[in-house]
C-alpha cells in the first residue's frame, strides 16, 4: 500500500479505533480518504468475532458467555466512540427540546441519566439479539462492516446540523466521488456476501440496515435539522441492532417456511 493511501488508512484507525497504530499528520486529502477506510473498522471487529465465536464452539462456552463477549467485542475496539454518540443523541432526543437546544445538549461532555438509561436497554437488546444471531457467524460477522459503510454514505449525503465540529473536517473534504464509490463498493460486497451465507438471515439484515436508514434520517432532520458527529454513531449503533432484529426475523421466516414444507 503507498504511502497516499497507508496515512488516511492510519487516521481512519486511529480514530475510530483503539487499536494503537502509528501516528501521522492530518491533511486535507488523507482525511479526504480516511473515510474509505472506515469500513475496515469493522471488518477487525468481524474478524475478532469470528476468532471468539470459532474459540466458543471448540471449548464449549456457554451461549450466555458466548453472547456476552460478543456483545463487548465491537465496544472494546472501537473505544465505544459509536456508544459515546448514542448516548449523547439519547439524552438530546429524551429532553423533548427543540433542535438548537437538543444540539447544545448534545455538546455537553457529561452523561445524563437518559444516556445511562438507553445505554443499558441498548445493551440488553443487543445481548439477547446476539444470542439469536451468532449462530450465522457469517453474516454475523459482516454487520459491523455494513454499519460502518452505510454511515460514510450517510454523511456523504446529509446536512451536517452544526456546520462545523469534528464530523465537519472529515465530511467537507470528502465530498468527493472516489469516497462514495468506496462506500457502495464496501456496501456491495457485504451485501452479497451475507447473502451468500444465509439467504434469509442475510436479507433480513439488509431489509432492517434499510428501514434504520430511513428513520434515523427523518428523525435527525426533524429533531436536529440534520446530522452531527453524535447521531452518526448513533446511527452505527442502531444500524447494528436493526440488521440483529432483521437476522432474527429472516431464520423465523426461514424456520417457518421449512416447517410449512414439512407439513405438506
Amino acid at each position: 500500500m503507498s504511502m497516499d493511501w497507508l496515512k488516511p488508512f492510519w487516521i481512519a484507525l486511529s480514530t475510530y479505533s483503539a487499536v494503537p497504530v502509528p501516528q501521522c499528520g492530518w491533511d486535507e486529502k488523507s482525511l479526504a480518504r480516511s473515510f474509505c477506510f472506515l469500513p475496515a473498522v469493522g471488518l477487525l471487529i468481524g474478524a475478532a468475532q469470528g476468532a471468539w465465536l470459532w474459540l466458543c464452539w471448540f471449548a464449549g462456552f456457554n451461549l450466555l458467555l458466548r453472547s456476552a463477549v460478543a456483545v463487548a467485542v465491537p465496544l472494546l475496539i472501537s473505544g465505544g466512540i459509536h456508544m459515546d454518540g448514542f448516548c449523547d443523541t439519547m439524552d438530546a432526543l429524551a429532553s423533548h427540546q427543540p433542535p438548537q437546544r437538543c444540539l447544545e445538549i448534545m455538546k455537553d461532555s457529561r452523561a445524563g441519566a437518559f444516556a445511562i438509561i438507553y445505554c443499558g436497554v441498548y445493551l440488553v437488546l443487543d445481548l439477547g439479539l446476539v444470542s439469536e444471531a451468532a449462530g450465522l457467524p457469517g453474516v454475523f460477522c459482516l454487520i459491523f462492516t455494513m454499519s460502518r459503510a452505510v454511515s460514510v454514505l450517510s454523511v456523504l449525503s446529509r446536512k451536517n446540523a452544526r456546520g462545523g465540529g469534528m464530523l465537519a473536517r472529515f465530511q467537507q473534504p470528502a465530498q468527493t466521488l472516489l469516497v462514495r464509490r468506496c462506500a457502495w463498493g464496501w456496501i456491495a460486497a457485504c451485501a452479497v456476501a451475507m447473502d451468500f451465507c444465509d439467504l434469509y438471515a442475510g436479507t433480513g439484515a439488509l431489509l432492517g440496515a434499510v428501514a434504520a436508514w430511513f428513520a434515523y434520517h427523518a428523525m435527525a432532520e426533524r429533531r436536529f435539522g440534520g446530522i452531527t458527529g453524535d447521531t452518526s454513531g448513533f446511527f452505527v449503533q442502531t444500524l447494528e441492532l436493526a440488521m440483529l432484529a432483521g437476522m432474527a426475523l429472516g431464520q423465523a421466516a426461514e424456520i417457518a417456511r421449512f416447517a410449512l414444507c414439512r407439513s405438506f
